[in-house]
């Protein structure tokens, strides 16, 4: 790729001066790890809510200035890419000073988080004191420092660069440090810190020796974390400006992640993938166009077209994982629609949609209303009605599984709920259980295994009072870890469900409470209620053969 070093603020140097900035960041232990440690956040997407006043630390450059925010909000999402708001961020953060003190920052570090993650202004020999010289000359080379045009004497970062997972990014500030207003363009890259995106890269799954596309690559984070385990990992985004940055952010974390230009499938035409990833655009359009964040009438567009070139790029055996918003209808809900997008080869794909949240039109639309976009009451009104029209019935937000198999499937696609702790390896158990109930033979060896409770299982047992005494009048199995799900077995069957110990096959089971139970409950159905709990995350099977 080229270096359009005029169009965008930060240039593709030397191979030599990204290794002197990278090993730049690793002394000064620049991670997250670090971050979270010293300033008293959970993860990375806590960062807009550190109180500063309270670290304890100052600032290292004595005419650091605070940058200016955008009046605009324009890198807000609806609150459902958000993680919930970790209460008492900033006491946390002030209750760090003890441990902090007792190993202080360094002078690299605290230099890192001022002109990088808070995007102040410094003074620039103090900084080159700080850096060296052949750092310093480098971070200016590479664009991630500009002098002020208003002080020669200062100088900051025009991009706003991080750690998160385990690299670290550079993507569009929020923020022009050098005007007293700013407005970001419809090309702006989205920050790789926010929760909705830490969420999306906890749900890749590791390729060990495979092929991986990201699509809506933004910054590039999604292809950067496939690399790591894949053979080959291709980051494609619509605009030349995120593409940019992504051929960036490769290089300043040496990786061999290539960069695609182009609308989705089009830049990696003719190529087939072993994993195909995205977290597109899910906001309804309304007007003023920003590209990271617009996904057609609905929301749903760009979801829509990605599943539609799956039967194309998605090799047999190969998963595509998408984090998204779409719509249930009034007259099917998202994964069955999911399912018609991918056309005539809808039967060699198996479908898992793990639902996190339920919004309605009216909670979308206010939500957008309050964050990123300035809608008047009648534009409100005509987005609402629009969205009704279309058959609108709620929106859902959650993490799409598509697995494709080179034998028709068959198979209803399933809807289970999910936490914002879910990742890739409960889709990826439930997919592989799945593709093992359609073997033949499977009910002679769900009779035949020994499953047992899963560790995090919960039974709760709900009294009544009846003629003066209180007695059991509802048992409920439930787990909430990765994944939410819950049953409400008969009185009768939970003695049979606690024997379930992986000692014991389930026909054994059956076998030693033939007497206790019900006439007409027959070892199928005890081994349908298994199969469905184990289905359900409530029972752990025994190792799949592959």
């Amino acid at each position: 790729m080229s270096d359009p070093s005029s169009s965008f603020p930060i240039h593709l140097g030397e191979s030599a001066q990204f290794a002197c900035v990278r090993d730049f960041f690793r002394v000064a232990d620049f991670n997250d790890t670090s971050l979270c440690r010293l300033l008293g956040m959970q993860d990375m997407s806590d960062l807009g809510r550190v109180a500063w006043d309270q670290l304890p630390f100052g600032n290292a450059q004595g005419q650091a200035t605070e940058p200016k925010r955008s009046s605009t909000g324009g890198l807000d999402l609806l609150p459902v890419a958000e993680p919930a708001a970790h209460a008492g961020v900033a006491a946390a953060a002030a209750a760090s000073s003890t441990s902090a003190a007792a190993k202080p920052c360094s002078p690299g570090l605290q230099w890192c988080i001022e002109v990088f993650i808070r995007g102040l202004k410094v003074e620039a020999e103090s900084s080159r004191r700080v850096c060296g010289d052949e750092v310093f000359s480098a971070l200016l080379a590479l664009g991630l420092l500009r002098r002020s045009v208003k002080n020669q004497a200062t100088v900051f970062c025009p991009v706003w660069v991080y750690p998160a997972d385990g690299f670290v990014m550079v993507s569009d500030r929020r923020d022009d440090p050098e005007t007293d207003a700013y407005t970001p363009p419809a090309d702006v890259v989205f920050p790789a810190i926010y929760g909705g995106t830490l969420r999306f890269l906890r749900l890749l799954p590791p390729i060990p020796g495979g092929e991986a596309l990201d699509l809506c690559g933004g910054s590039g984070i999604g292809a950067l974390r496939l690399a790591r385990t894949g053979r080959s990992a291709a980051t494609a985004d619509l605009t030349e400006r995120s593409a940019f940055f992504a051929e960036f952010n490769a290089r300043l974390n040496d990786l061999p992640v290539t960069s695609l230009c182009g609308d989705l499938y089009v830049p990696a035409a003719g190529k087939q993938f072993d994993l195909i990833s995205a977290h597109p655009p899910f906001v309804p359009d309304t007007g003023a166009k920003m590209i990271y964040r617009d996904g057609g009438d609905t929301g749903e567009e760009v979801t829509r077209r990605i599943i539609e070139g799956l039967p194309a790029s998605l090799r047999p055996g190969g998963l595509c994982v998408i984090l998204c918003v779409a719509r249930d209808t009034n007259d099917e809900t998202f994964e069955l629609r999911a399912r018609q997008w991918l056309g005539v080869a809808a039967e060699y794909f198996d479908i898992v949609f793990g639902l996190e949240k339920i919004l309605s039109v009216d909670e979308v639309v206010e939500s957008m209303r309050r964050r990123s976009q300035v809608m008047s009451a009648a534009e409100a009104a005509q987005l609402r009605a629009r969205l009704r029209a279309l058959g609108t019935r709620q929106f859902a937000y959650g993490a799409l599984f598509i697995q494709r198999f080179a034998e028709p499937v068959n198979d209803r696609p399933l809807r289970i709920r999910i936490t914002p702790k879910a990742g890739a390896a409960e889709f990826q158990r439930l997919l592989a259980w799945r593709q093992h109930r359609r073997k033949p033979g499977f009910a002679q060896w769900l009779a035949g295994s020994r499953p047992r409770l899963a560790p995090e299982l919960e039974l709760t047992v709900r009294h009544l009072v009846q003629e003066g005494s209180l007695v059991p009048a509802e048992f409920v199995f439930s787990i909430s870890n990765g994944v939410e799900s819950a049953l409400r077995p008969d009185a009768w069957i939970v003695p049979l469900l606690a024997r379930l110990e992986g000692a014991q096959s389930v026909a054994d089971v059956f076998a030693q409470a033939r007497d206790e139970l019900p006439a007409g409950f027959a070892l199928d159905d005890f081994a349908g209620l298994v199969q469905g709990m184990i289905e359900r995350g409530l029972l752990l099977s025994e190792p799949l053969a592959h």
